[in-house]
């Protein structure tokens, strides 16, 4: 079994716990992601991939669900 590579981001302007929900959901909701974990107060997501989806194209997905909810991922 291969070990699971976890892609980390940080994002920013997220303030609260709904800030992480929106977030968190938005991700688990994107093709090629299994599980997000988002910490507000650090903005740190760790995202799971769930092995459909080359994770060298992850970026932009996880880039554009982030986006949709408002928030950016920082550089």
């Amino acid at each position: 079994m291969a070990q699971e590579q976890i892609v980390t981001v940080n994002v920013s302007g997220m303030t609260c716990g709904g800030c992480a929900g929106k977030v968190k959901a938005a991700l688990e909701s994107t093709d090629g992601i299994e599980v997000a974990t988002v910490d507000h107060t650090t903005g740190r997501v760790d995202v799971t991939p769930d092995g459909t989806v080359p994770v060298s194209d992850l970026e932009f997905s996880i880039d554009e669900a982030v986006s949709s909810t408002g928030y950016t991922v920082a550089s």
